[in-house]
């Protein structure tokens, strides 16, 4: 199976219609903010599923219920809810969507107790692909003067569920890190300024790939 993985588009989607021009890939994977609302066309957003089935999470630029009303050619909805768990080609895939924060002000935040329970529903069902907005602290989320972006949340969360490959955004810097077991976690980057990445994946091996437009 053919995976292109994006994210912060912030309201331009033209590097997405130009990396699935690219790379033809069996399934779209967003990490979020495709963009506020009033920033992102809803003709070209729904547009997207008939070139290839998309998979999502939130971030914090997002219209929140224009992604949960939008849906593949299929009928299914592109947005992956908590604790859901998607298949595809034999692959099982799960999303966690948000910002870390200590409260609920805000739509797009999630506490420590959310990303907790999300996991906690999750483990052990056999989660191939974990996508969140947020990041795993220490883990692909480093930041320009090599601070850490991330959260002990996901970190958790990733440590839970177990998956093989683990992607996330919202920092904007695109990088990857291997565990010794050869689980991978990347952070998708800046879609917005060319971003995006490739996984060729089965049941036993991941091929990873990052492209700049």
């Amino acid at each position: 199976m053919k995976i292109a993985a994006v994210a912060d588009m912030h309201g331009d989607l033209r590097n997405v219609f130009r990396a699935i021009e690219a790379c033809r890939p069996d399934l779209l994977l967003s990490c979020g903010d495709w963009g506020d609302l009033r920033e992102t066309d809803p003709a070209a957003f729904r547009a997207l599923p008939a070139d290839v089935p998309v998979l999502t999470v939130y971030g914090n630029h997002d219209d929140i219920d224009f992604l949960s009303a939008a849906a593949n050619n299929d009928g299914s909805p592109i947005l992956m809810s908590p604790g859901e768990v998607r298949e595809r080609d034999g692959l099982r895939f799960a999303g966690i969507s948000g910002i870390w924060a200590k409260s609920h002000r805000k739509p797009y935040y999630v506490t420590d107790d959310d990303v907790a329970q999300i996991a906690s529903g999750l483990a052990g069902r056999g989660v191939d692909v974990l996508v969140s907005h947020g990041c795993a602290i220490g883990l692909a989320d480093t930041v320009p003067g090599g601070r850490h972006g991330g959260h002990r949340c996901f970190l958790n969360a990733f440590q839970v569920i177990a998956p093989r490959l683990y992607l996330c955004g919202h920092l904007h810097v695109a990088q990857e890190h291997v565990l010794n077991d050869g689980r991978i976690i990347v952070n998708v980057g800046y879609t917005c300024e060319g971003d995006y990445w490739t996984f060729e994946i089965n049941q036993k091996e991941i091929e990873v790939r990052h492209h700049r437009l």
